[in-house]
């Protein structure tokens, strides 16, 4: 288990402890204050403590009335409901609108229900609470109706081709990149791919609010514009009006630093204004490459799409029905006309630009939402930023709603006044979920009713809803998120959203705009515990409230149906607290170069001139990764091409082989690291990773709602132990078991690999081998083939392997031509019927060398495997290495067996010599048969003999 992992359960475990003991003993205290007052002896079992509820159950479990209809009614309504739900969501998952009617019909009903027949009014605390939770309750009714309404309609735009227009008639386009504190390689890459939209009539400009001289170099070296500014009041929109007044371009286009446009956005976009003359914006979705902090911290990539996409893809779709897109802040177009007309970009909240839309539309700007992916940015890079930003958003929603709110200033049509209305509602919902979080908790630990209702009739009309929301959900999304999702990005910062809106009501007018950083990494994994001590407090409130149901279920049957009911509830929170919590946990960013998943033709030139073809699988600024169908040949420095029709541009550049690695189907994927990259390859790595409108169509997540559900519940058991490393392997590993033999100082060690590379191999040894890190030796690997080689290498790494072994890290060193061409024709062949190899054993047998000329030499047996020995020989008449002989070994039955064999070296050790033998020429049988023997038990007078 990772340390975080370790942080996060002893500081719930603590905080369970205290506020368990607090509980309890202000429990016991609140027995003792009532029996004394009536002059009882106080008891103080388990079962006392059990029995303090404020006040009794007063609805029955089973009403014969519910909402003026019988009960068994009402089951029927609900049981239709639910069919009807299962049923669109499995047959007709376009009935959006149907879906529509029936949450909020079932949802009214329950409000009805909830509001007539449940509150709890016995005494003055028992009403707060009950009007708290059902205030709260008819909060995200409101909330949950206006974004339905905002969803009931989804626009689906084709873009208006330029074709027909010639160049001077054509508008002319400012496109402005605003950055204040963002790293010259986040610009670069942005200003790149505004500079390579294809548009006749266009500039580009750097605006600066930080006023740095190395964007300044920066605009000079890329041939782009550059405005900076003393003072950079009112932020971002101070920052763009001040290039207003700089500029006269017919179109502004406004991007984040992060953003990087593609080739054709001009090309798709400009068209709008071409036919509608009061088009004031048009906005585009705001895409992002790079994971939120949900996605990469809960490793949920495969569960959830980026938080954003939802609000990108159906919500603004939605909006743009109405005739209320909404301006997003980046990637918007503007005619200058427009923004002139109401004075520039809105500078009284930090939100400008949803408060800039807002005002256009009042002024009778019309709007269009063109839904499809032109630029990507990057997301934020830590959940602590991702809260910041957040918070500013809410922050910024509230000063609209108290400074210019929709519903009061004229010229906005009703449903766009709702749909802005939508907008600032959801940032309200940091209240009602920290209520949610907490009601159920009133009951468990201290007896006060949430819901004045049995265990039956809440299911009745929660279940209904429920359904409705969790599988409509889905379906009005098209599938971009599953509700319980929605729910844990509002449990994860409903805490700071309900102080921040608080805040912003009492001074609307007092509030400063932060920048979202970007392009940062990090190295290892740290919990920001701050950020979520709320969520981790509620949390362990939440155990210890279960725990206590637990045990007043045993000891006040009578409350089975109120118990039952916060039971479930406080689960469901429990689920989503983890998920806010664990999210907090940040896990490292190795790679210093944002990669883009793309399939791309390239060709790779080997070293006999032949070529092959594969496809990319991700491209970066500093690399790229290609598969082959078949494994290539290739190590060191090579020439790849590569060849992208779809935005017409062929780049030719210098690669080392970093990383290589074959799958289950002898695909070989191969990492590439460009070596002296020029600014021209530079930039045209950035038009293949940004160029093509079609990069990000295939970049979304479909998960059906159950196992999203459950990667979302197994959030703590996915997460234990998950360690993340960077990939270090440059070349293609053989994995076979061969046999190897370390020549140390003249000593032979015997030992197997599992694997070996183009660069080094892995040897398993016996522990007491003396080897020391650093130092240089000889080793021999056997192939499969019989064939040796021997080579020079150096001890990089020493890791005990268990069952007394070391495993032996060896780099290969001083490689000749020839014997780098063996490596790699042993690598990258194919290797049929591999033979097994296992440890050697410290045997000793004795035996007889047979030369070719039939001379017989005495030898013993120092050390033995399946693949070869090491001898002691008797005598001085020794065969020469490389010589073909045959062994006969004597084992301790008396009987002898006969092995093909070749000396490969001679060594003398302590004046006796010493030969190093591999066996030639073995079928599977014989080696089973020698393993065999080498692992029989040694009578102990026949090895006194062969000793003697």
């Amino acid at each position: 288990m990772n340390e975080s992992v370790k942080k996060i359960l002893v500081l719930a475990v603590m905080a369970v402890a205290v506020i368990a003991v607090l509980i309890f003993f202000g429990t016991i205290a609140e027995t003792e204050s009532v029996t004394s007052a009536s002059g009882n002896t106080a008891s103080k079992t388990i079962a006392d403590l059990a029995y303090q509820y404020q006040g009794a159950m007063e609805r029955p479990d089973y009403p014969s009335f519910s909402l003026g209809l019988p009960l068994m009614l009402q089951v029927i309504l609900s049981c239709i409901a639910i069919v009807a739900m299962i049923l669109i969501a499995m047959f007709m998952p376009g009935a959006r609108r149907i879906v529509i009617w029936i949450t909020v019909l079932v949802s009214i009903r329950h409000l009805l229900w909830r509001g007539l027949e449940t509150l709890d009014l016995s005494n003055p605390i028992a009403i707060a609470i009950s009007l708290t939770i059902y205030g709260a309750e008819i909060l995200a009714f409101t909330a949950m109706t206006l974004g339905l309404f905002q969803v009931w309609g989804q626009t689906h735009r084709e873009p208006i081709s330029l074709a027909k227009y010639s160049n001077e008639q054509l508008p002319s386009v400012d496109v402005m990149l605003c950055t204040y504190n963002e790293p010259v390689s986040v610009l670069y890459r942005s200003l790149v791919g505004c500079k390579s939209m294809e548009y006749p009539n266009k500039q580009v400009y750097l605006l600066d609010d930080g006023n740095r001289p190395e964007m300044r170099d920066l605009a000079l070296s890329l041939g782009v514009n550059y405005i900076s500014r003393e003072e950079n009041v009112h932020a971002k929109a101070g920052n763009l009006n001040n290039a207003l007044n700089q500029t006269n371009g017919d179109l502004v286009l406004v991007f984040d630093a992060d953003h990087v446009p593609a080739i054709s956005f001009l090309q798709e976009v400009v068209g709008f204004f071409m036919v509608d003359s009061k088009l004031g914006f048009v906005q585009t979705p705001q895409h992002f490459f790079t994971e939120d902090p949900f996605q990469r911290n809960l490793l949920a990539s495969q569960s959830v799409n980026n938080e954003q996409d939802l609000f990108f893809h159906v919500i603004e779709a939605g909006n743009d029905y109405w005739g209320a897109a909404f301006f997003g802040g980046s990637g918007a177009i503007f005619r200058r006309q427009a923004l002139s007309e109401i004075g520039g970009y809105a500078v009284e909240t930090i939100t400008e630009d949803v408060h800039t839309g807002m005002r256009l539309h009042a002024r009778g700007w019309k709007s269009v939402f063109y839904n499809k992916d032109l630029a990507a940015g990057m997301a934020q890079e830590s959940f602590a930023d991702f809260i910041k930003q957040r918070l500013r958003w809410g922050r910024g929603m509230t000063q609209i709603f108290c400074l210019e709110n929709p519903m009061l200033i004229g010229g906005l049509s009703l449903a766009q006044r709702l749909c802005y209305l939508s907008g600032i509602w959801y940032f309200f919902h940091g209240l009602p979920r920290l209520i949610f979080m907490l009601a159920p908790l009133c009951f468990l630990l201290f007896g006060y009713k949430t819901i004045n209702a049995g265990f039956v009739e809440v299911l009745i009309y929660y279940l209904p809803s429920f359904t409705a929301i969790f599988l409509g959900y889905t379906i009005i999304s098209r599938g971009v998120r599953h509700s319980f999702w929605s729910e844990v990005y509002e449990v994860a910062f409903c805490v700071w959203l309900t102080l921040t809106t608080a805040l912003t009501f009492l001074s609307p007018k007092r509030a400063k705009f932060r920048v979202t950083p970007k392009g940062g990494i990090s190295g290892r994994m740290n919990f920001n515990w701050r950020i979520v001590f709320p969520q981790v407090m509620i949390a362990s409130l939440t155990i210890v409230g279960i725990g206590m149901a637990l045990v007043r279920g045993m000891y006040t049957p009578e409350y089975a149906g109120g118990i039952y009911t916060n039971l479930f509830w406080s689960g469901y929170n429990l689920i989503l607290l983890l998920g806010a919590i664990y999210v907090a946990q940040e896990r490292p960013q190795f790679r210093l170069a944002p990669r883009v998943f793309r399939r791309v033709r390239c060709e790779l030139k080997l070293l006999d001139n032949s070529i092959a073809v594969g496809y990319t699988t991700n491209v970066s600024e500093s690399g790229l990764a290609v598969v082959f169908d078949e494994p290539v040949p290739v190590s060191g420095t090579v020439q790849v091409k590569i060849m992208d029709w779809e935005i017409n541009e062929t780049t030719i550049l210098n690669a080392q082989v970093v990383r290589s690695q074959l799958n289950e189907n002898r695909q070989h994927y191969l990492g590439f690291s460009v070596v002296n990259r020029s600014d021209e390859q530079h930039q045209k790595l950035i038009r293949h990773m940004f160029g093509s409108a079609d990069v990000w169509r295939n970049d979304y997540v479909y998960k059906d709602s159950p196992g999203s559900f459950w990667d979302l519940a197994l959030t703590p058991f996915r997460l234990s132990g998950q360690v993340e490393r960077a990939l270090k392997r440059k070349s293609l590993r053989l994995q076979a078991t061969l046999s190897c033999v370390l020549n140390v100082d003249g000593r032979f060690i015997i030992g197997f690999s599992n694997d070996v590379s183009e660069t080094g191999v892995s040897v398993f040894l016996k522990k007491g081998h003396g080897i020391e890190l650093g130092q240089r030796l000889r080793v021999r690997v056997q192939w499969p083939d019989g064939q040796i080689s021997e080579i020079w290498s150096k001890v990089m790494r020493l890791e005990d392997a268990g069952s007394n072994q070391h495993k032996v890290g060896l780099n290969f060193e001083d490689l000749t031509l020839e014997q780098r061409v063996m490596l790699m024709r042993q690598i990258y062949e194919r290797k049929d019927n591999l033979v097994r190899v296992a440890p050697s054993v410290n045997r000793f047998i004795s035996c007889h060398v047979i030369r070719t000329n039939g001379e017989k030499l005495e030898a013993s047996s120092q050390e033995v495997s399946e693949m070869g020995m090491v001898l002691r020989f008797r005598g001085h008449n020794l065969p020469a290495p490389g010589e073909s002989v045959q062994v006969a070994l004597s084992w301790n039955n008396n009987e002898q067996t006969l092995y093909n064999g070749q000396i490969q070296d001679i060594v003398m050790q302590g004046g006796v010599p010493l030969g190093l033998l591999y066996f030639k020429n073995m079928d599977l049988k014989t080696i089973e048969d020698l393993s065999r023997r080498l692992h029989e038990p040694v009578e102990s007078k026949a090895f006194e003999t062969l000793i003697s």
